[in-house]
């Protein structure tokens, strides 16, 4: 994927559109037609970093992500959507990209941004997260993420991981169909990790004691409620930074 640096160097601010149509009688939440402009909806906002012919979803981020989120069951977040832009040029506190947890030669890759959008009027906290797990593995730990290509939602690395209204929703748990779609692969500083990823995250409940996503009796427990959920599609494009400590 060529660099687009210099279009992005233009527009360092973070941006953050969030479209709630649960309650609002726009066409596009269930048509065809595109809605009128309202105040919130800009070209700015829907093309920092996308195009209107691509709905905002295209690969073209140099340091950035575009997420759609739908989600359902939560009784305070049932019904809501948010559609995110987000431009992590300079964000260096973005991404965590080293060893710090490991001892031989491991390497992992994760992005989290968390931010605060207006959800109905009230500041809502929001939280991204993109891990890839390992990118270098070793003997003792094997790697996740080695290559570009087509990886299913599972119990492990790649996941999308979201928090929203006070809850944890994850792709590790069992049986969600989705995956994470990686046409671009590095795992050297200043390499190139980009692709796309689409699918069902579930509801999490973290529990110490239950850590193992490919457990079924952890699963069991962190997975408990099926009926909360979000439907999640977006793309994203890093450059990946130096490795944590340098």
């Amino acid at each position: 994927m060529p660099a687009l640096g210099p279009r992005f160097e233009s527009f360092r601010a973070i941006t953050a559109l969030v479209m709630l149509c649960g309650g609002l009688a726009l066409s596009s939440c269930g048509g065809d037609e595109e809605p009128a402009k309202t105040e919130t909806e800009t070209d700015a906002g829907v093309d920092a970093g996308s195009t209107k012919a691509d709905t905002g979803l295209s690969n073209n981020w140099a340091q950035g992500y575009t997420i759609d989120l739908d989600f359902h069951g939560h009784p305070t977040a049932d019904g809501k959507k948010l559609h995110l832009n987000r431009d992590l040029y300079g964000v260096t506190t973005a991404f965590s990209f080293g060893s710090t947890h490991y001892t031989q030669g491991e390497v992992g890759f994760a992005m989290t941004d968390t931010m605060q959008v207006d959800v109905d009027g009230v500041q809502s906290q929001v939280e991204i997260i993109l891990n890839f797990g390992l990118v270098v593995g070793s003997s003792a730990n094997p790697v996740h993420t080695d290559k570009a290509g087509v990886y299913p939602f599972s119990c492990r690395p790649p996941m999308v991981r979201i928090f929203f209204k006070n809850y944890w929703y994850r792709s590790t748990c069992a049986g969600l169909v989705g995956k994470m779609d990686i046409t671009d692969y590095s795992n050297v500083e200043g390499g190139t990790m980009a692709g796309s990823f689409e699918g069902r995250i579930q509801a999490y409940f973290p529990d110490t004691n239950a850590w193992d996503d490919c457990q079924a009796d952890h699963i069991a427990k962190t997975c408990k409620n099926v009926a909360w959920y979000a439907d999640v599609k977006g793309s994203f494009g890093f450059t990946l930074p130096p490795k944590d400590g340098k």
